[in-house]
């Protein structure tokens, strides 16, 4: 459970907010005060119709006017507008700025951990980002299903869940389709993250943060503030910055050095300017780099394999060798030069203009980042397959909306939205291992002289997104309202992939391109054909939403809604066979219906917030996995399944007495694959394959009626917090928190094989705080209990039965100071 606490952050109750308990009687909601947004993506509540600091100054006079019993009030911005959490006819789940900070979550990654309903992973190609058990796969070709965005900004690419935090106001978890409101690309859901603005306050923290760097608590450090310098009444600057990372509990027995080596280095400005009451602007800039010295660890696991698989391949070299293996252990193998490195740039214009009783905004935003992974994809401490794979991604935004005030019988809201993208792939593959089995038969002569053998694949995809939207609500009532949506897009995306054979120079990527009479030959190895494709797609849709809302009471609100859905097709860059009519997929739709209820009661001290969703998705773009002739994992992209996410959603907090908290959050999902006839084969059908003289790269298995990838049954969190008073001004807080789910499929086969049990797994804090909050020190505890978390599984190449795989991290202890003024 999560929630938002005082916006200004300078301020909390006696406890802390970490549930979705609101304290205001709607009545003093937020609705009728002037703040009507609605937009395709996030937009600051600082940068509202109405000033910053007359929108703090509103909220901290509605919360000043109610009993302070569950701590401050919660607003959000899930329908683009500042409104009540519990107002909000939409399941969310909110992190705010004190949580975050206290809990040292830092990243997309670390907030996952603490909610076992979503999952947020790197791993190698992409990453992966799932809620309600849909997601995009490990591909470089999708816009994930899950959007982000930041500021405004879509951040679609999956290489986001590598940047690290920076002075975040919150983050607001969105479930279900949010295509009215946040466009097409956030078909599962969204995450809408909002940094902090310029007051017209002086203000700011600071914390710093270290842990043991023996042990498994793995040396971490942070050490980050932000302040607000108001240099006159119309001007404000707003500067952070952030150093973080961690020095690593892993350690490789073949280099000696530790991993994950993580340095993570963000900046940001961001300057208001608001001369007259009806003209507002923001300009932010921010810069991060977020790198990995030790790069990508591939832990191997079920090495030996168990029966009736035999260690076979890298696993074979390894046992040889007498390499660790397994996720219980902190030890793993990998040759020198693993890395990788994200590298972010940010701009973006924020203008906001009345024109009458109307509000016209501006959203101008461009956006880069430069991504570079070294990974060995074999692990073992010899060089024998090893991956170099840069991407460039480059994005340039602009919205314009219209929005109406609101409290009228008939609000509204129109905008239109065009964006502009390149993203530029490479992936360097060196296949050491087969120098010796090219070097003997007659056939491959010719290319003797040129072994190592390498692949290179070289992709560009350029996009443009253009889009129409708008909102109509009809306030029947005060307690009844009825809301229509429409989104219009039109998406396009020109493709060119090329595949050549060359040399390997070294050991990542410098591949000497081999004369072009002997590509076809290079073809024969049966690790790609060579050859380009260009090709081009221009995809339609209409996304239609429904709501209708009633307020049972000034405390109780029941809603329900229907959205269509939908997710642009595209081109499979890691397909091979340079044959054009494999590379399309098409789009990918859902139908979504919920029924909710949001309601106070015992006079505000015990929330409830349910909601019962079905998602029936069509076309449904997914990872088709296999291994090529040389035993090296490919995947590619195919429209195979349909599938259906079902199920309910509870959250509750209570504030047992003013001073006591518990706070407790389950999801039950039935999420399946209702058609899916043509998914890749498991380890034990690609041997089976083989006995029966079958291609094992061809092989396919039928997934209909299986739970689908990440979708635990049940998963949910019980936090209690302790909040006692020990001197004037003092308090000691107490806080621990139980994380439980059902188990899970970790990868795209639904191998039993790479299976999460079922798992139960303990955090907790301690802290002090001095001067009514503004001085804190903590002890963060994380994972107490040690538990093996799976996040992620691969197939090992050349290994049959063998596993790559990550977990969540060991247990870990680590102390923090912070301060706030």
């Amino acid at each position: 459970m999560h929630g938002i606490v005082d916006l200004t952050q300078e301020r909390r109750g006696p406890i802390r907010s970490k549930g979705g308990t609101g304290m205001m009687n709607k009545k003093n909601s937020m609705r009728g005060r002037g703040l009507t947004l609605c937009t395709t993506a996030l937009v600051p509540l600082a940068i509202l119709a109405e000033p910053a600091s007359a929108m703090a100054a509103e909220q901290e006079s509605a919360v000043a006017s109610e009993p302070d019993v569950t701590g401050n009030e919660i607003v959000i911005t899930a329908q683009r507008r500042a409104e009540r959490l519990q107002d909000v006819p939409v399941s969310v789940e909110v992190v705010g700025a004190i949580e975050l900070r206290t809990e040292n979550l830092t990243s997309l990654v670390s907030l996952a951990r603490q909610n076992p309903s979503i999952k947020v992973q790197g791993s190698g190609r992409s990453s992966n980002f799932f809620i309600r058990g849909t997601g995009s796969g490990e591909s470089q070709s999708f816009d994930q299903s899950v959007g982000t965005f930041v500021d405004d900004i879509y951040h679609g690419r999956s290489r986001n869940s590598e940047a690290t935090f920076l002075d975040i106001e919150r983050v607001e978890i969105l479930k279900g389709p949010q295509t009215t409101f946040f466009g097409n690309n956030a078909i599962a859901g969204a995450f809408n993250i909002v940094s902090v603005k310029p007051s017209d306050d002086l203000t700011g923290w600071a914390r710093a943060l270290l842990s043991p760097t023996s042990g498994e608590s793995g040396g971490q450090y942070a050490l980050e503030g932000a302040a607000t310098l108001p240099f006159t009444d119309s001007f404000q600057l707003r500067v952070a910055g952030t150093m973080n990372g961690q020095k690593g509990v892993y350690r490789n027995v073949a280099t000696g050095k530790s991993a994950p080596d993580l340095e993570n280095f963000a900046f940001r400005a961001t300057a208001r300017y608001a001369p007259t009451p009806g003209f507002e602007a923001l300009l932010k800039g921010e810069i991060s780099e977020s790198v990995n010295k030790g790069g990508l660890v591939l832990r191997q696991t079920l090495c030996p394999p168990p029966a009736p698989f035999a260690a076979a391949g890298f696993c074979a070299l390894n046992l040889a060798a007498g390499a660790p293996t397994g996720l219980d252990n902190s030890l793993y193998t990998s040759n020198p030069g693993n890395y990788s490195r994200l590298r972010n740039k940010e701009t973006v214009l924020t203008l906001n203009a009345d024109v009458g009783d109307l509000t016209l905004s501006s959203v101008t935003g461009y956006y880069e980042y430069d991504f570079t992974l070294l990974l060995d994809n074999d692990g073992t401490a010899t060089q024998l397959l090893n991956v170099h794979a840069p991407e460039d991604y480059r994005q340039f935004s602009q919205e314009l909306r219209l929005t109406s005030p609101v409290g009228q019988p008939l609000e509204f809201m129109a905008g239109l939205y065009f964006q502009d993208d390149k993203l530029d792939i490479q992936q360097d593959i060196g296949f050491f291992f087969l120098t010796p089995n090219l070097s003997a038969p007659p056939v491959f002569a010719p290319l003797v002289p040129y072994l190592p053998v390498a692949q290179q694949v070289l992709a560009t995809q350029n996009g443009r997104t253009y889009s129409a939207f708008g909102t109509l609500t009809y306030n029947v009532t005060d307690a009844f309202k009825i809301s229509a949506g429409l989104r219009g897009c039109i998406i396009e995306k020109s493709f060119d992939w090329m595949l050549q054979f060359g040399t390997a120079t070294t050991a990542y990527g410098n591949i000497a391109p081999f004369p072009s009479s002997l590509q076809s030959l290079a073809g024969l190895i049966g690790i790609g054909t060579p050859g380009s494709v260009s090709l081009k797609r221009t995809d339609r849709q209409l996304m239609p939403s429904a709501r209708i809302q009633y307020d049972i009471s000034d405390d109780i609100m029941a809603y329900a809604s229907y959205a269509h859905g939908f997710k642009a097709g595209g081109f499979s860059v890691a397909e091979l066979s340079a044959n054009p009519a494999n590379y399309p997929f098409e789009p990918e739709k859902v139908d979504a219906y919920e029924i909710g209820l949001k309601g106070e009661f015992l006079d505000r001290r015990l929330t409830v917030n349910l909601a019962l969703f079905r998602n029936d998705f069509s076309d449904l773009q997914v990872v088709i996995n296999g291994t090529n002739a040389a035993g090296a994992p490919v995947n590619f992209v195919r429209n195979a399944a349909q599938s259906r996410a079902q199920g309910v959603e509870l959250e509750t907090a209570l504030a047992v007495t003013d001073y006591f908290r518990v706070s407790a959050s389950g999801t039950y999902l039935d999420s399946k694959y209702r058609n899916y006839r043509d998914a890749g084969a498991t380890y034990a059908q690609q041997l089976a394959a083989i006995l029966a003289g079958r291609n094992p790269s061809a092989e396919r298995q039928d997934l209909s009626g299986r739970q689908t990838l990440y979708a635990p049954k049940w998963s949910g969190s019980v936090t209690g917090t302790l909040t006692v008073p020990v001197a004037s001004e003092t308090e000691l807080i107490a806080e621990a928190t139980g994380i439980f789910s059902s188990r899970y499929h970790t990868i795209f086969t639904l191998d039993p094989l790479a299976e999460q049990d079922g798992y139960a797994r303990l955090d907790a804090r301690l802290s002090v705080e001095f001067m009514d909050g503004k001085l804190g020190f903590d002890i963060i505890g994380k994972n107490l209990t040690n538990t093996i978390v799976r996040t992620f599984s691969g197939y090992q190449p050349n290994s049959r039965g063998s596993f790559f795989q990550d977990r969540q991290p060991f247990r870990s202890v680590a102390f923090q100071a912070r301060y706030s003024f």
